[in-house]
């Protein structure tokens, strides 16, 4: 009997992680940063959260007691984070009472404090010291919470992309760093299964653009990298960097902890210098990031999943030092007016906010997007080779929510039978149904906005509430 239990332990406990992977919240969190002299109150900020947003949780980088006190009574969930130079002290467990008894056990449960972050980023820092008392700190502060009476709290931190050795362009070949993965990685990873803890991270295609893979960067129609190990293309590079990541831990035998996104996002303005900060590509990257994590869809390696995620950052922060892109990464300006929405407002049909007059750190806002049902379409340019035209069909009806049915054998737009013509259904299709944007019909420099309709097929698919034309 007891060879039995033993032998059936690891597939019942890949049974249970499974089921828990599958009905992971998709909620969505952000970032709330206070390095700002114009902020509004923490009370004012919960209740616009609560009343007017669809977020559902916030990650402070501090455990603030006025907003924590703020907090609560709100049903928002909290993340709270211990500051990096308090890790060594807090490896003693005597500390670590100390600091559960001061920062969170006053304020729970009526504010809903969900996790400890223990530090922030600790492997970036290169300093021996934190790293190698990361994890013991991590395990007294669970001891702490425990001790407490506090059992419900989960304990972990968050890591930036550097922990991997490889990433890009082959997700699947991702790999913990040498030094990192045994010592340290080996144990956190352990203790975040023991306690059924996420791994956070910080995915960030902004740090990581460039020209040449904007699109791939922004979520854009573009060609995909190929990652030949899996025979896996992948049409955005968030879905390789999450890949990157599951890979690397599924490769130390910790394919069950689940993965959180920590912080990820996009600067709406910067410097001269930083072209690729503007409004219309924050619109891109975090509107394309909602639909993303909430789809279902998951990513290649992880189908069928909804990823909780913390966009960074809820306000535009006048204080943070460097140039003007790190106080630009903000949903919101201090007065609560949106920067933009993506959908993070629930009255979608509130007026536009406000526009503040240009300054030098901020850059003009985009022209207004034509209005769905306006007469414009997405066609091919007449430059586009068949293998550019066939990339972006493959890339559109990768897409969730696409129908190419319509282009298939005996479907009503399959003829003529060509490259150029299926593509033209299907890149108007896109276009179309993401709100006729002139960006979401760049397809890597493949694809022109045109004002008259230049084919023969032309339908109305009542399914879609969209014209799509080839």
């Amino acid at each position: 009997m007891g060879t039995r239990h033993n032998n059936f332990a690891p597939v019942l406990r890949l049974i249970a992680a499974v089921l828990s992977l599958s009905a992971t919240a998709s909620a969505i969190g952000v970032n709330y940063g206070t390095l700002g002299n114009n902020l509004p109150t923490p009370a004012t900020v919960a209740k616009f959260l609560k009343t007017k947003t669809i977020i559902e949780s916030v990650k402070l980088f501090n455990a603030d007691p006025d907003i924590l006190r703020a907090f609560a009574g709100s049903g928002l969930k909290v993340t709270v984070t211990i500051p990096n130079g308090l890790i060594p002290s807090l490896t003693k467990d005597d500390e670590a009472r100390g600091w559960i008894n001061d920062h969170i056990a006053p304020f729970y449960p009526k504010t809903k404090i969900n996790r400890v972050l223990v530090g922030n980023e600790i492997m970036a820092t290169l300093d021996d010291n934190l790293i190698s008392n990361l994890v013991p700190a991590m395990k007294a502060v669970h001891r702490a919470l425990v001790k407490a009476g506090i059992d419900d709290v989960q304990v972990t931190t968050a890591h930036a992309m550097g922990i991997l050795k490889v990433s890009e362009p082959q997700p699947s070949q991702a790999r913990i760093r040498k030094g990192y993965d045994k010592v340290i990685f080996e144990p956190m990873l352990k203790f975040l299964r023991q306690t059924k803890s996420p791994l956070m991270v910080n995915p960030y295609p902004y740090f990581s653009y460039a020209p040449s893979i904007a699109d791939y960067a922004l979520f854009r129609p573009n060609r995909g990298v190929h990652d030949s190990h899996t025979n896996i293309t992948y049409y955005n590079m968030f879905d390789a960097m999450m890949d990157a990541v599951y890979s690397a831990i599924k490769a130390m035998g910790y394919a069950d902890v689940d993965i959180v996104v920590a912080e990820t996002g996009w600067p709406s303005a910067g410097d001269p210098n930083q072209p690729a900060c503007t409004v219309d590509n924050a619109i891109s990257f975090n509107g394309n990031l909602l639909k993303a994590v909430t789809s279902g869809k998951g990513t290649p390696l992880m189908p069928n999943r909804k990823f909780e995620t913390y966009i960074f950052s809820l306000f535009n922060e006048n204080l943070k030092p460097g140039q003007s892109n790190e106080r630009n990464w903000g949903l919101f300006r201090p007065d609560f007016s949106a920067v933009y929405d993506v959908g993070i407002l629930k009255n979608k049909q509130s007026r536009p906010a406000p526009r503040p007059a240009p300054n030098k750190q901020s850059r003009p806002a985009p022209r207004p997007a034509p209005v769905a049902g306006k007469k414009s379409w997405c066609v091919p340019k007449a430059s586009a080779s068949d293998q550019a035209l066939q990339a972006n069909i493959n890339y559109v009806c990768s897409q969730k929510g696409m129908d190419c049915r319509p282009i298939q054998a005996g479907g009503p737009c399959f003829g003529p039978n060509n490259v150029r013509s299926h593509a033209s259904f299907v890149m108007n299709s896109f276009y179309r149904l993401n709100g006729a944007r002139p960006f979401n019909c760049d397809f890597a420099g493949t694809g022109v906005v045109a004002n008259s309709d230049p084919s023969k097929c032309f339908i109305f698919f009542s399914s879609l509430g969209l014209f799509v034309n080839t």
